[in-house]
Formats: structure tokens, sequence, C-alpha cells
């Protein structure tokens, strides 16, 4: 039986501690060559509203320890709005406020099918944990002063990640609405008792951080050079937030991956490049930065000095799947969650 693991289970059994624990050994696997995995693809079709796009979005990775496999899917419909001082992105399946995100996960010593994931809550879950393992190997250590913009599921994703890895004991947040980064403020400091604030601009929510992260659904820069310190640990979520001025100032940059974004369209290259701009991915080609990887095993080094500043660009990475999917597989089964599906829907009698 293959077992059906819906956000609300992932959401009871899923403790950022354990995600943080599950990623920093994926990464040191794919160090020592025991993982695996394609860079993020995107196929993309213009709707028939003007201004949408369809993207097929996927993701692949497979580990060693536990032998897993993950293939993860989107089928989404984008758009972006202009709010005059920004613009976002704004997506969804079939109708406004529903979307539909997959994870396939797979016993390697078998080819078995373990289990199907939806993926909104581990997805952000795998991302905030990689900013976590990032941050334990290149922020000070005694990084204890947090920046974030945004107040979404993204930034929750990453404060919890960091309040793992380091004694923390000030945040500041900023989004332009300002119910929703005071409501941020308010949650975030009763249930992880640290002094969360609402900062009043993007700038006042990066003064005087030794941890600023960047999580927005923006579609241009949120961060700006200027607002480097000598000593910062600077992440982002998306590649377009920060400004390239400040990425070339900054003394080290770091990556997820060096591997480039893939992306084919239906439509002339006019379009593609429209949607490539919008998702702040145009130029997204492979670099030759050192990874988080690397720095896990050895082969680059974490943090060389206390003034340095370090830019980790967190890209994504199928095998983030293969491994946070995996603990959910495991702790959801332990606990008897779930629904069971027959393994026969999934398999054929017929050689292909």
């Amino acid at each position: 039986m293959a077992t059906l693991i819906d956000n609300d289970v992932t959401a009871r059994v899923l403790e950022m501690p354990d995600a943080v624990a599950a990623i920093e050994d994926a990464f040191t696997q794919l160090g020592r060559r025991d993982a695996t995995f394609y860079p993020r693809t995107d196929v993309v079709s213009p709707t028939a509203r003007d201004g949408d796009y369809y993207v097929w979005g996927s993701l692949l990775g497979a580990i060693r320890d536990p032998p897993r496999l993950a293939f993860r899917f989107k089928s989404d419909v984008l758009t972006w709005e202009d709010h005059g001082d920004h613009v976002t992105e704004e997506k969804f399946n079939v109708e406004p406020g529903t979307f539909m995100g997959f994870i396939l996960l797979f016993d390697t010593s078998t080819g078995e099918l373990l289990g199907l994931l939806n993926d909104g809550a581990l997805q952000h879950v795998r991302v905030g944990a990689t900013a976590g393992v990032a941050a334990d190997q290149l922020a000070r250590e005694d990084a204890s002063r947090v920046g974030i913009l945004g107040s979404g599921g993204m930034a929750e994703s990453y404060l919890r990640a960091f309040d793992v890895v380091r004694d923390l004991d000030a945040v500041s947040v900023y989004s332009p609405t300002a119910a929703n980064r005071e409501a941020f403020a308010d949650r975030l400091s009763a249930e992880l008792g640290l002094d969360v604030t609402a900062a009043e601009s993007a700038e006042a929510a990066m003064a005087d951080v030794d941890i600023a992260a960047c999580t927005t659904d923006a579609s241009q820069p949120v961060f700006r050079e200027a607002w480097l310190s000598e000593g910062l640990f600077l992440v982002d979520v998306r590649s377009v937030e920060v400004e390239p001025a400040a990425v070339e100032a900054a003394d080290r940059t770091v990556g997820t991956t060096t591997d480039g974004y893939l992306s084919r369209g239906i439509g002339d290259e006019a379009d593609l490049e429209r949607f490539r701009t919008n998702r702040g991915v145009s130029g997204f080609a492979e670099h030759d930065y050192p990874t988080l990887a690397e720095v896990l095993v050895g082969d680059a080094p974490g943090r060389q000095a206390d003034d340095e500043t370090i830019y980790y660009h967190n890209r994504s990475a199928g095998l983030q799947f293969a491994a946070v999917g995996n603990l959910v597989y495991e702790r959801a089964t332990e606990a008897g969650l779930g629904t069971a599906i027959p393994l026969a829907w999934f398999q054929q009698d017929i050689r292909d």
C-alpha cells in the first residue's frame, strides 16, 4: 500500500529541528556523491487570458540513505499584480485560492511508491530548513538579531529554522501590509518566546541585524546594497530579491546549487523572456560559487571571519523533498496517519 499524506498530517508530524537535521544530512550526502538531483524545470504556456501563464514546475532528487527518490510537481496559472511601489506574483490551480503541488516518494531499493504528499506545508519547511542549515554554517556563532522581509509562510519557516541553529533574542519583520506584519510579529513572539517587532519600513527591518532574510513574492529587488553590514549573513528565497549590487558587494556567495534553471515554453521567445523576467529568473545561468554541500563536507570554507559578509543563494534542489518527504512519511506511518491507497493502482503487468 502507498500512503496519501495531506497538509494537515504533515503539519502534525513535521518539526523544524528534525527537518533541519534531515536537510543537513541530505546535503552532506550530496557532498559525498551519495545524493543527486535535477535542476528545477518549468514548462510554460501562455493562457487564454492576457498576462497569464500556465506553468508546470518539477523537481527531482534522490538520496542513498535511506534509499529514497522524490518527484515534486506543480500545476499553476501565474499572473503578476502591480501595486505601484511593488509587483507581486499570484498563482492558482482551477480557481483563486486553490493550488496543486504534489510529491511522489519512492523506495529506490525496490522501486515501490511509498507516499503521495501534498507539498504545501512541506514546501515551506524544506526551504526554511535549508536556510537554517546555511545559517548554521555561514552566520556568525553569536548571531542573535534577525531581520525579515516578508510575513508569510516562508518568513515563518525561515525564522523557525534560525531559532533552531542560533540563540536569537530580537527579530524585526517588514511586509507592505501593516496588518500582516503586525499579526506575524504578535503570533511568532508568543509561539517562539522571542521579541519579534513589526518594522515601519524594509530599511528599518534590516538595520542592526546579524541575519537578513528575504522571503517575499516580489518580482524586483527588495534588499539594497546600502543595507549590507560587516558580518551579515544574507539569504533569499527568490533570485530577484537581492539587488545585484548587493551580491557583488558581499565578500562571498554560497549557493544551494550551481545548476541553472531550465524553462521551455510554448509561444515566441519574447513570451518566455517576459515570464522569466517576471519570475526573476532571466539570465538564471550556472554559477561557479561554492555550494552548501561543499561547505558541509569541508571542500569549501564556511565563515572565515566575524566581519565577513556572506550571501546565501537559496535555490531549489529535489533532494530536499527526498529528505523531508521521507521524514514526513516515516513520522506519519509511525503515528498511523494518512490514507492507504492500493499499490496496484500504480502498477501494471505490461512491460513498458
